[in-house]
């Protein structure tokens, strides 16, 4: 803002100090200040090799501005202070994969609305303490005094890194690899191999807490792991993951926005949802 900038050079008289305090290059500074000056047709410093000085009318202008920056703040504190908090709690893979690139299309859908945004990596919805307002979990959509509002269903596919997808041409070519988990119990290979593999799962694995820890070192070369071609859009796009069959097994869990069946009508909470569906498309 160009009166930001007229008030640190005319605190500290230095371009390049204004510069610094205000994390932006000179060349920035020196530009909203010749803005200003064209605006109101006035020069407002006197440039000199000891520093910046203000002029009669930069004198005039200064407790203008001061006022109008102090007036500014007030309202973005009182607008903050109107504004409802919705405190949101989502799987951590989701969120870094899927949520956050989209959260500034979401916020634009909310306004009046802002989102605290905490992490996860339970898929059990649980509202026994204060917070959050609101999760998304992954399950089967049912659970005692909740609504759940579906979202998008879980796709998984195997996912590697490009040298060792060279050796996959059928799912029997799995069986001397290693098989990389998000889950303790390895439920989500079984489910896939019982759709599209052959004998025994592959004995050889790792185990990781969360999936964008699985596909992160599947795309490492350390095994193959399952993943939601959703939620490894970008990976994908880069090509440091592949898919190496064309098999996506469709699973019976989704991803659903949970929320107290005694709030559901909470017209914030159900912004939230209207936004959330339309960005799940």
């Amino acid at each position: 803002m160009s009166l930001q900038a007229f008030l640190a050079v005319a605190r500290l008289g230095s371009l390049s100090r204004a510069a610094s305090q205000l994390y932006r290059t000179q060349g920035a500074v020196s530009r909203q200040i010749q803005q200003l000056e064209q605006h109101y047709q006035r020069s407002l410093f006197l440039r000199s090799p000891e520093g910046m000085h203000l002029t009669a009318d930069g004198e005039a202008l200064l407790p203008l501005a001061q006022r109008a920056l102090s007036e500014l703040a007030a309202f973005a504190v009182l607008s903050s202070q109107q504004q409802e908090i919705l405190r949101l709690r989502l799987p951590s893979t989701l969120a870094l994969r899927w949520f956050l690139p989209r959260q500034a299309s979401l916020q634009q859908q909310l306004p009046g609305l802002r989102l605290d945004i905490t992490t996860s990596v339970h898929d059990q919805p649980d509202f026994s303490q204060r917070e959050p307002d609101a999760m998304i979990v992954r399950g089967h959509g049912q659970w005692p005094g909740l609504h759940a509002q579906r979202l998008f269903a879980e796709h998984l596919t195997p996912m590697c890194s490009p040298d060792l997808a060279r050796d996959l041409k059928q799912p029997a070519d799995l069986q001397p690899h290693c098989l990389i988990h998000a889950d303790a119990d390895h439920h989500e290979w079984q489910t896939w191999w019982q759709q599209f593999g052959s004998g025994t799962l592959p004995g050889q694995s790792l185990i990781f807490d969360s999936l964008d820890s699985a596909t992160s070192a599947a795309a490492l070369g350390y095994g193959i792991a399952l993943g939601d071609p959703r939620l490894s859009q970008e990976a994908l796009a880069r090509g440091e993951l592949v898919m190496p069959f064309a098999t996506l097994a469709t699973r019976d869990q989704h991803y659903y926005l949970v929320i107290p069946e005694a709030r559901r009508d909470q017209p914030g909470l159900q912004q939230l949802s209207a936004a959330l569906q339309s960005l799940a498309g």
